[in-house]
């Protein structure tokens, strides 16, 4: 399989973060990306349109000007490849900038990361579902022709998501946008801490980490990252951040406690689904087979495989403590939702790391509940008797690193 070139990410062992271009950057699945998405457009009490386009503009026009600078693309052709080269190499999908000129003008392409996973999931959409792309080409352009955020419109009038369309179509014009604008954040404020011993005797969590961000993880020729049964992407960080946070903001701004006790649930369960569909298919690979399966003795050593491969996605340095079928303790230290909000907002006044709050009960699920030892299928029948049960596992957050804790930490139990 041809892949794309490296970039120059820089992988934070210390902190257990990826970067590039001064962004942090996660591994995430089709799965999360489209939960999420949809999940936020379905709350119809939103205007979530200028966020989610916003957003994505966002972090492709603060990573790219960054790399820009860092490779000394003088010239309009080689910021238009380096452009090319980042969104394919995340897993997106490809762009073509050539048709494109200062003033505008109209890209297509046959091969779009959210349109295809839009399909698989929910089947045909009836509107447009790439916003992520139309921001990240608004952002791109803007860096390109080194130009401030915002000063490019795109119009995506059809998709590939949509019946009987073959490709996805965006009309960029050099006009003011529409969508909100973000100043962009950066890596955040990293902690000052030592790691905490790995508990596990049975699971070698350096080599697991050597090993797996060592693997060729990168996009295909048509930009394409098929891993473990799903499509993955190098996802931003701070994209996640903002669109989840936003949402969360906007039903406290119309309804109170009411609207933030119908939002967090939701972003809840696309941890819930992250976990079930990446993690599960994680630990059914060949790579889980020949890596770490061997050395595991019990369902604990699982639980901290699993949490040595996490430590592996840009998530921050996970750690599982007093692990049994009854409960068990995650701690993290560096969460990326924690450390967006504080850089996004200041200080939460309530526990935000929805994400990791949704995965770590997705783990204890996954093997404890679900046996994922004996390969089950991963169906939606089988997820749902695993988190929609009377004894399904929940996450509770005991600490915030959002709301100004050293670290985020939960209890996993039985509801």
């Amino acid at each position: 399989m041809e892949t794309i070139v490296s970039l120059p990410v820089e992988m934070d062992a210390a902190h257990r973060r990826h970067f590039l271009g001064g962004e942090p950057i996660v591994f995430h699945c089709h799965h999360y990306n489209t939960f999420l998405q949809r999940s936020i457009q379905d709350a119809h009490f939103i205007d979530s349109d200028p966020f989610l386009i916003g957003a994505a503009a966002e972090v492709a026009f603060a990573q790219l000007t960054s790399l820009i600078r860092q490779e000394q693309c003088s010239n309009e052709a080689d910021r238009r490849e380096l452009a090319e080269r980042v969104y394919s190499w995340s897993g997106f999908g490809t762009l073509d900038f050539s048709g494109l000129t200062v003033t505008g003008g109209v890209m297509t392409t046959p091969n779009s990361h959210y349109a295809a996973a839009w399909n698989a999931k929910w089947g045909a959409a009836d509107r447009p579902v790439c916003l992520f792309t139309s921001g990240w080409i608004s952002g791109a352009m803007s860096a390109i022709h080194d130009r401030p955020l915002g000063d490019y419109h795109v119009d995506h009038p059809s998709c590939l998501a949509m019946d009987g369309t073959q490709r996805c179509a965006f009309d960029v014009t050099a006009t003011p946008a529409s969508y909100t604008k973000f100043e962009a954040v950066g890596a955040g404020n990293l902690t000052d801490h030592g790691a905490h011993p790995f508990p596990c005797k049975n699971v070698d969590s350096e080599g697991v980490y050597n090993a797996v961000t060592s693997m060729p993880l990168v996009g295909d020729a048509t930009g394409s990252i098929p891993a473990f049964g799903v499509y993955l992407t190098h996802h931003y960080a701070n994209y996640y951040n903002r669109i989840g946070f936003e949402m969360l903001h906007n039903a406290i701004d119309q309804f109170g406690d009411e609207g933030r006790d119908v939002v967090q649930p939701l972003l809840v369960e696309a941890g819930h689904v992250c976990a079930f569909n990446t993690f599960g298919g994680i630990m059914k690979s060949s790579e889980w087979d020949a890596l770490i399966a061997p050395s595991l003795e019990t369902p604990e050593d699982w639980v901290h495989g699993i949490v040595a491969v996490v430590n592996s996605l840009g998530w921050g340095r996970w750690q599982a403590t007093e692990v049994s079928k009854h409960q068990a303790t995650f701690v993290v230290q560096d969460d990326y939702e924690s450390v967006g909000y504080r850089a996004m907002y200041g200080n939460a006044k309530f526990p935000c790391s929805y994400l990791a709050q949704g995965a770590a009960a997705g783990i204890m699920n996954l093997v404890y509940k679900g046996d994922i030892q004996s390969r089950p299928e991963l169906t939606p029948e089988f997820y749902r008797s695993l988190f929609r049960s009377h004894d399904a596992y929940a996450a509770t957050p005991l600490k915030s690193r959002a709301m100004g804790d050293d670290v985020t930490s939960f209890r996993v139990a039985r509801v």
